[in-house]
């Protein structure tokens, strides 16, 4: 398979890879996808004043899905919160010029996205 320029550069050095320091009050996750049917997605943030402050992420899957993830959270550090739900699998794959056989990956993706949001909007009560 071809890769675009963006989606190997992304792959070789992933932005925000790995976990956040602290616990859960500090920090919210999201998750989506199953590591056994090839694709697992998991996000981290940290917000403050309703602000995107850190992210990161955790991917087990394809470049495509890599380089989305690593996109992603260099995108939505430093925007609102409200961005997570906003950003979507469509601007991913076109950013990535991603396959259309990739979509379901970007899809994944956004679904972390909104878990993420749902598990800090539950903190906020």
């Amino acid at each position: 398979m071809h890769y675009s320029r963006i989606v190997a550069d992304y792959f070789a050095r992933p932005l925000n890879a790995g976990t956040l320091p602290g616990n859960a009050n500090s920090v919210s996750s999201g998750a989506a996808g199953d590591r056994a049917l090839g694709t697992e997605v998991v996000f981290q943030m940290r917000v403050r004043d309703r602000e995107i402050a850190e992210m990161s992420f955790q991917a087990f899957g394809c470049p495509h899905t890599i380089a989305a993830c690593s996109l992603a959270t260099e995108r939505l550090t430093g925007q609102p919160v409200d961005a997570l739900v906003e950003l979507t699998a469509e601007s991913l794959a076109e950013t990535l010029e991603a396959p259309v056989e990739k979509m379901g990956r970007m899809l994944l993706i956004e679904d972390a996205l909104r878990n993420c949001f749902i598990a800090w909007d539950n903190t906020q009560a």
